[in-house]
């Protein structure tokens, strides 16, 4: 499990923005990835991990793509429901589907010092590899 802030490279991009992370496993990897995305939004050491967590499922054909939808998947649950998620577990990672967990609370965009609405999740410059015994990712995100 991911709790927090995460170290994570700001990527620019001409309109957008996005982020790289690295992580030692793929499971990992897309929980960190979730901390970025959330963390370009918002501070995530403010953000208190209350109550029960939310179950986010996402499928897609390949690995690259479940990021892609694992992200939106938490985005859109998060903007629906008004929440700023600061913790994400991956309970399973196989055959094209990701089942995870998100802990977070309602957005207070004071304290949590809320940075930019990010719209969407894209597939444009998506990178997600393994070298050197470590996963790496790139997204670049619809601000």
């Amino acid at each position: 499990m991911i709790r927090g802030p995460v170290p994570w490279l700001e990527v620019e991009h001409t309109a957008d923005a996005g982020f790289e992370v690295e992580a030692a496993g793929v499971e990992s990897l897309f929980e960190t990835a979730a901390a970025a995305l959330f963390g370009m939004m918002a501070d995530l050491s403010q953000v208190r991990i209350e109550g029960e967590p939310v179950t986010v499922r996402a499928e897609a054909l390949d690995l690259p793509a479940l990021l892609i939808a694992w992200l939106s998947e938490l985005l859109s649950v998060a903007m629906s429901r008004g929440l700023v998620f600061g913790a994400f577990e991956v309970q399973q990672l196989a055959s094209g589907r990701v089942v995870g967990r998100a802990w977070g609370e309602e957005l207070d965009v004071e304290r949590h010092r809320f940075r930019t609405e990010i719209k969407a999740v894209t597939h444009h410059d998506l990178l997600l590899e393994q070298r050197d015994g470590r996963w790496h990712g790139r997204v670049i995100v619809d601000l």
